[in-house]
């Protein structure tokens, strides 16, 4: 009983270790709100769409926290079998080939394995635990995340709700927004690479504008908080130490009280479209767009039934190759439709930490995770291409962004060593008069900015809590509008809770039948009604 109280006390505190460590190295830097945010749906949903994450938790993880665990236990017996046999019959005991080491070891051998056996006798093995809270509770920073509770409610004073803005404009334009998988501009560095990996992509730069100093900022740094943070203006925060509120697939609604750019689109007559290689279940991302007046959502399962074969796929879902085939199939159909139109597609190859290698990318001789990185630019600059040359850019504009920067892959090194590290992001409406009014923008600011881009025109310039980057600002911008927003990140908001509260019900109207019809006949009357 007393060696698995031990051993339980080792492998606690080797686990408290191990886990900040196996996170860093396979997601990068991660927030408190990333973690409880998945958590929230439970592990299922990532572990089913990465396999293979399952086998590098066991080997990189669970595996070297064991064995450490068991060292620790032998070391553990050993130190107290010595203490109480005394070190010098002990080390004299192991033959003859130690003989003479044990003569000149054997007396400053057991004072040092006197005291360790002190502390084993002390509790050592509860030390161990104690010591990896204390780098647990450091190394993810849950400290600065509880003081983040006794901070003040910046976030409700800068917020803008949209529901209070007044937005005009004439025959905007359509809009095709594309979140490139963990994209950020230190790929297009030859001296780290040795070539410009997003070559293809930075050559249609001319074609619009790009933002040099597109920071990623808390609450916008994993996949579905980056669309929510350009969707809503808001950042995308964890609800379950916020007072029992339940997230994501387990509320209700997706952030029902936020007025977002689907919602928007839609009240002006939109159809909006998001295509996505991979699982609508995972982190609520098929939830989000249900939510916000999204008309078709497509993801893995949606592609398998509709003909795309699961041998096809990678873990995650289909490739970025046949998700721009399908993207250029739906394309059309919209331009057909002769009705403006959001279409939103999120590519999935460059996912940490190795990518997802497409039969079209290996058969042109990419073996590795820059390869993939280049292959994939690649294929989002030949959509954009599709749409240029097929003369749409007139009606058509464009977003490319990565969802957030790069996390753990097999280049992080590389990436971690640039000190400025921005996102790439490239905006095109076929106006070579498009105008930049800064250079630094964050995911929140993509809400106006991209409405300006399609020719709706944000009273103030401001909506969530993001200013647009296009066009005359309405009013000067904080120079220290950056280093201000994290305290807006951070700190607990009463303000941001009640985005997640569901709205009233609204009863439907009910029509009332004409003097004199009662019964079956007002029944009939009203479902006559409500189909006209």
């Amino acid at each position: 009983m007393r060696h698995a109280l031990k051993f339980s006390g080792y492998l606690a505190g080797t686990l408290l270790f191990a886990i900040p460590l196996w996170i860093q190295s396979e997601f990068g830097e991660v927030s408190v709100d990333q973690v409880l945010y998945h958590l929230g749906f439970g592990s299922s949903a990532l572990f089913a769409s990465d396999p293979a994450l399952t086998w590098r938790f066991i080997w990189r993880m669970l595996l070297p926290a064991l064995g450490v665990a068991i060292l620790l236990l032998l070391c553990d017996a050993l130190v107290t079998a010595v203490a109480r046999m005394g070190a010098r019959q002990a080390l004299l005991a192991w033959g003859n080939r130690l003989r003479q080491l044990a003569a000149h070891l054997a007396d400053p051998a057991e004072r040092a394995l006197g005291a360790c056996h002190t502390l084993i006798r002390y509790r050592f093995y509860l030390l161990i635990p104690a010591l990896g809270s204390a780098y647990f509770i450091h190394a993810m920073g849950i400290a600065d995340y509880v003081g983040s509770y006794l901070g003040p409610d910046h976030f409700a004073t800068a917020y803008v709700d949209p529901k209070g803005v007044r937005i005009r404009g004439e025959k905007p334009r359509s809009l095709v927004m594309i979140y490139v998988e963990s994209l950020e501009n230190t790929y297009a560095d030859p001296a780290r690479f040795g070539r410009d990996l997003l070559a293809r992509l930075n050559r249609l730069k001319p074609h619009g504008v790009s933002f040099d100093n597109y920071r990623e900022k808390r609450g916008a740094h994993f996949t579905i908080a980056g669309i929510v943070a350009t969707q809503c203006g808001v950042p995308l925060r964890s609800l379950g130490m916020f007072g029992g509120n339940d997230q994501g697939e387990q509320a209700s609604r997706f952030l029902p009280r936020a007025r977002c750019l689907g919602d928007i689109l839609h009240d002006r007559g939109y159809t909006n479209v998001f295509l996505n290689g991979s699982s609508l279940a995972f982190a609520g991302v098929g939830k989000f767009f249900e939510d916000h007046h999204y008309d078709r959502i497509m993801g893995r399962e949606e592609w398998l039934a509709l003909g795309a074969r699961a041998e096809d796929m990678s873990g995650w879902g289909l490739h970025d190759d046949d998700l721009f085939a399908r993207a250029r199939e739906e394309l059309d159909r919209l331009v057909a439709r002769k009705r403006p139109f959001n279409l939103s597609v999120l590519t999935i190859d460059t996912h940490h930490p190795y990518g997802l290698l497409s039969h079209r990318c290996s058969g042109k001789g990419v073996s590795d995770f820059e390869g993939i990185v280049e292959c994939s630019a690649n294929q989002v600059a030949e959509f954009v291409e599709h749409i240029i040359e097929r003369g749409l850019l007139d009606q058509v504009a464009i977003v490319i962004q990565g969802d957030h920067l790069a996390m753990g892959n097999t280049a992080y090194e590389k990436l971690i060593a640039e000190p400025n590290r921005t996102v790439f992001n490239l905006l095109i409406n076929g106006d070579r008069r498009l105008a930049k009014n800064t250079e630094d923008v964050t995911h929140f600011d993509m809400l106006p900015t991209v409405l300006d881009l399609i020719g709706l025109e944000v009273d103030g310039d401001r909506l969530g809590i993001g200013y647009s980057a296009i066009g005359r600002p309405a009013a000067p911008r904080p120079s220290d509008r950056l280093a201000r927003l994290d305290d807006v990140l951070f700190n607990r908001s009463d303000a941001y809770l009640r985005l997640w509260e569901p709205e009233p019900a609204v009863m439907p109207a009910r029509h009332m039948a004409p003097p004199g019809v009662t019964g079956e006949q007002a029944t009939a009357f009203d479902k006559d009604a409500g189909a006209g």
